[in-house]
């Protein structure tokens, strides 16, 4: 599949200091697969690149290090996150497992103040999809389910399935370019809060269900199936 190349960001169009822009560039970069999984990310070849300081660089990279995308360990400095096959297998068992528990935990009738929380975070996931901005369709994906989970009645689990989605970040970003992906998960948000109004608990843990291993299926096909 081929992926679209943004223009890398003129040095002179950048504030220095600037460290939200110097994560975006490098999320995006990492979400359109430009920043390949083992792939190392020097401070000075990033500040040559995008003409950014020294302490917005290492700011970026602590957080794209928060967020699940990148990984530093001794010696090696900080690098793209990759996966086994294994590995992935087993996080998106637990992921599933967890999941598909919230969804079973919900008392209805919800909160009407929920579903129109919800349904205002998927609208503005669909504006941003359409509009390809990688960044925000990251943010909102994510907000979208902190907010579903947080309502299902056990703070320990929501955090749980939240440190769990962290560790699949590059994984779930990687199918964002994909046009067919993203118009499936925005449906995928709406049907879900249809299973919530209609009081459907069997029918929300089959569409969560399905809709993580999405993602899923494209990385692995992506990464460990070569194209014939």
């Amino acid at each position: 599949m081929d992926m679209p190349e943004p223009p890398p960001p003129h040095p002179r169009t950048r504030a220095p200091g600037q460290w939200e822009a110097v994560c975006r560039d490098l999320q995006q970069a990492i979400i359109l697969g430009q920043l390949k999984p083992r792939e190392r990310l020097v401070e000075d070849e990033v500040i040559a690149r995008i003409g950014a300081t020294r302490h917005a660089v290492r700011r970026a990279l602590a957080e794209l290090e928060r967020l699940g995308l990148v990984i530093r360990q001794p010696n090696r400095g900080v690098q793209v996150r990759d996966y086994t096959l294994t590995e992935i297998e087993e996080l998106y068992e637990i992921r599933a497992c967890l999941e598909r528990q919230a969804a079973m935990r919900f008392r209805f009738p919800v909160p009407p103040a929920l579903i129109d929380e919800l349904r205002a975070i998927a609208t503005a996931h669909a504006a941003a999809s359409s509009a390809r901005h990688f960044a925000d369709i990251f943010a909102l994906n994510n907000r979208f389910h902190e907010t579903l989970y947080g309502a299902a009645g056990s703070a320990a689990l929501a955090e749980a399935i939240r440190r769990y989605t962290f560790a699949t970040h590059p994984i779930r970003s990687r199918a964002f370019p994909s046009d067919e992906l993203r118009e499936v998960a925005i449906h995928d948000h709406f049907a879900m809060l249809d299973a919530l109004v209609a009081a459907d608990s069997a029918a929300l843990a089959a569409l969560i269900a399905t809709h993580i291993r999405r993602p899923m299926q494209f990385y692995i096909a992506q990464t460990f199936i070569a194209p014939r």
